[in-house]
């Protein structure tokens, strides 16, 4: 029946496929039209209603773990399709669009490793890897350049790409900003606090990697800076 259901979730025109699992093991979302709080009343009020009617059937039908949240849109989020008939059979007219898992294959691989993403083509149609850290502050950054290097150092051309974040830590790139900046207006002091050196506060390093023994070279050498690591599996994969 669950198969059934979804098969025919995924012929809709409001299908979108998921690449995400939300709250560790959601990997469906229902997503419906929600009036903004200056809305006519009369259509905040039935918005509430029907957010507590779904919400009252899903205490009483889903047995899977389930949730709601309410922002721009009321979102549904689900383990497993069969409810979503229900939500279409009653709310159809409110339904702006459903996430979900391309097949089983798809859902088990999102469940399997929570860093894995899945994307219609690699990053740069080329790289399967993602190695990112997020640091803070001037001193915090100072890591971006000895990453940058060992990369450099340590890895052939053309098996890893750099983001924009560890261009800006190069000596050139530090050199003309601090000319830019000199040439500033003295009471224009804003920028030269807020983006000292030319970097946001928080910036995140992205290293784009063609091998897995790569990925594992970097966490030897920079596992308390890597805050995130991402491996992609394409949809063309999953099938």
């Amino acid at each position: 029946m669950t198969k059934l259901i979804s098969e025919q979730i995924r012929s809709r025109p409001d299908f979108k496929l998921n690449t995400k699992v939300y709250y560790k093991n959601h990997t469906w979302r229902v997503a419906l039209y929600q009036p903004q709080y200056k809305a006519d009343p009369d259509a905040l009020k039935d918005a509430w209603y029907r957010n507590r009617c779904i919400e009252t059937h899903l205490k009483n039908y889903e047995t899977s773990s389930w949730k709601t949240r309410a922002d721009r849109s009321f979102f549904i989020y689900l383990v497993k399709p069969d409810t979503i008939g229900k939500i279409i059979d009653e709310w159809e007219e409110d339904i702006i669009e459903i996430s979900g898992p391309m097949n089983s294959k798809h859902q088990d691989i999102m469940l399997e490793d929570l860093q894995v993403v899945t994307r219609k083509t690699l990053w740069y149609d080329k790289f399967r890897y993602k190695i990112m850290s997020t640091r803070y502050g001037d001193i915090e950054h100072e890591i971006f350049s000895d990453m940058q290097e060992f990369c450099i150092d340590s890895f052939e051309h053309g098996t890893y790409k750099l983001n924009d974040t560890f261009r800006r830590t190069t000596n050139s790139y530090q050199k003309k900003n601090l000319l830019i900046q000199s040439r500033q207006l003295p009471g224009s002091t804003f920028q030269r606090s807020f983006f000292k050196n030319g970097m946001p506060f928080t910036a995140t390093g992205s290293i784009y990697l063609l091998n897995h023994d790569d990925v594992v070279t970097l966490h030897m050498m920079y596992k308390k800076y890597i805050t995130k690591s991402q491996k992609v599996i394409t949809f063309d994969e999953l099938e």
